[in-house]
């Protein structure tokens, strides 16, 4: 059954017996929703004489294939021994298991800990994370699971011309199409397995000071150096003195970039993979495509709901904005300068 806005009702006792049949265990208690967002949720369950289990139910739109790349990502990596989330399977051995006709989930181990504050230590630590993940694989016969964020631009670009009609979000919807179409080829930029969406709120610090990075969702085989931009650009900047006036609030509408974060992010990722020609010299453009791309897809958010995206739209497009000539040719100069 589908509510208004199209998405499954929840039916949590089927749930709970759901999770029991395919994973062999008892759930007791009320299952807790943490969250919703575009048609999926994640569910905590209790178990009897267990620890919590976390249940991904997938939006319905979300094929199979897609699924068992996020979770085929996941088992790599456990099974790698990097901190990411444990999958579990089913008692058939299975990934995922249908929760409604052509809906599916999947379960995880439950980590209980804290959102990190991105320091210098955190942001070293997740550099050099990440670039042992993204020299795991680097072809489809490695791990088939693409995830073609590039071939999602044109998408990007008539979301945001839309947008450009709309009274308040118009003039920055422009600028972020006319951004977008200016980038320059990246599909020559390599591959390897990403995680699409790394900041401090996709990562959790436990009690004895282990950091996992989680929200695994969107992960697969992509351009390696879109994860390194997603940090530069939300983590290794600070904002200007000017400001945009939108719907009664002033908020930052240009950053320059840190140079002591960014170096020590560059050059701590660069002590486990040096960073290609091509990923030097594109560092600036993949992080107007990251910030673009993100910046869009919240305003169309934020004009369908507004407020859905605490901010995030204007912030996007003002990180994206910020990345000038001038900044490109220091983001470049910072990587040659820390690859040695």
């Amino acid at each position: 059954m589908m509510n208004l806005a199209g998405t499954p009702q929840l039916d949590f006792a089927e749930i709970a017996r759901l999770v029991n049949t395919n994973y062999d265990v008892e759930v007791w208690g009320e299952i807790e929703e943490l969250n919703e967002r575009d048609g999926q949720r994640v569910l905590k369950c209790n178990i009897l004489d267990g620890k919590p289990l976390i249940v991904r139910l997938c939006a319905p739109i979300r094929r199979y294939e897609r699924v068992l790349s996020d979770t085929g990502a996941l088992l790599l990596l456990s099974r790698g021994g990097f901190p990411v989330p444990h999958l579990r399977l089913t008692v058939k051995g299975e990934r995922a298991f249908q929760w409604q006709t052509g809906c599916w989930a999947y379960v995880l181990d439950y980590i209980e800990g804290e959102q990190p504050e991105m320091d210098l230590p955190t942001l070293n630590y997740i550099a050099g994370l990440l670039a042992e993940i993204h020299d795991l694989v680097h072809t489809t016969a490695e791990y088939p699971g693409l995830v073609n964020w590039l071939e999602e631009l044109p998408v990007s670009i008539e979301r945001a011309e839309r947008a450009s009609l709309h009274p308040q979000w118009g003039k920055i919807a422009r600028e972020v199409a006319e951004s977008l179409r200016s980038l320059p080829d990246l599909s020559v930029l390599p591959l390897g397995l990403i995680h699409t969406d790394v900041h401090e709120g996709n990562m959790l610090r436990t009690s004895d000071g282990e950091l996992y990075l989680i929200d695994w969702e969107d992960a697969g085989l992509g351009e390696m150096v879109f994860d390194m931009a997603l940090v530069l650009g939300w983590n290794c900047v600070w904002p200007k003195n000017t400001f945009i006036a939108l719907f009664g609030s002033r908020l930052p509408d240009r950053y320059d970039f840190d140079e002591e974060y960014s170096r020590a992010f560059l050059h701590a990722y660069q002590k486990v993979r040096k960073l290609s020609e091509q990923e030097v010299n594109l560092l600036g453009a993949a992080i107007r495509f990251v910030m673009g791309w993100f910046a869009s897809r919240d305003i169309e958010r934020e004009i369908i709901s507004p407020g859905i995206s605490d901010g995030l739209a204007i912030t996007n497009w003002a990180i994206m904005r910020s990345v000038t000539p001038l900044w490109e040719r220091k983001l470049a100069q910072w990587a040659l300068e820390t690859a040695g």
